[in-house]
């Protein structure tokens, strides 16, 4: 998904499950373990992005809350026709492009660099370690919630693929410029 129209269509689609209405607490939270913390998402964005769904008619906003102060938003006819269509359209991202930093300072390394690079490649890695484990608590945390997550268990499955992938090309990477880039030994 598009950052901007993903995150939107994300919002969108977390009220449409909540026919009663939903506050933004609790659409931000809902939200959050529907992504599986793939988007950290802050108030601020969130109230930004609701603003401009109530503006253009696609969700309402009603009085709620015991005492009717609460703002709960609801989807409208107009936002179900708008969560169908984008539901049914092809996705707009296409592959990307390696555009790491890692990736420029590899392009213009040369072999001087080289224990320079190996510590870079080896911090990145350990970057990819930490986003795994943090992966697999996340996991653990929807394996504990009540109700079907068979959507965002395969959100977490794809992120640690690609975590594992981006782990493995590093070792490649450092092997190859080990082999490559060494002196051999007197």
């Amino acid at each position: 998904m598009r950052q901007p129209d993903g995150l939107r269509y994300a919002l969108l689609g977390v009220v449409s499950r909540n026919p009663r209405g939903i506050h933004g607490y609790a659409l931000r939270r809902k939200c959050e373990r529907a992504l599986g913390g793939f988007w950290q998402l802050n108030f601020g964005e969130v109230y930004r992005i609701l603003d401009r769904l109530v503006g253009e008619d696609l969700i309402e906003q009603v009085a709620g809350g015991r005492a009717g102060t609460r703002k709960v938003y609801r989807i409208t006819d107009r936002g179900r026709a708008s969560l169908d269509a984008f539901i049914l359209e092809p996705p707009a991202d296409a592959p990307r492009p390696l555009r790491q930093e890692l990736s420029i300072k590899l392009l213009f390394a040369s072999p001087g660099h080289l224990d320079h690079v190996l510590q870079l490649v080896t911090h990145q890695r350990n970057a990819y370690l930490s986003h795994l484990h943090t992966l697999s608590i996340q996991r653990t945390k929807l394996s504990r919630l009540a109700g079907d997550h068979l959507v965002t268990k395969l959100l977490i499955d794809g992120a640690e693929l690609h975590a594992r992938a981006e782990i493995a090309w590093l070792d490649d990477v450092a092997q190859t410029l080990k082999d490559k880039w060494r002196r051999p030994e007197a």
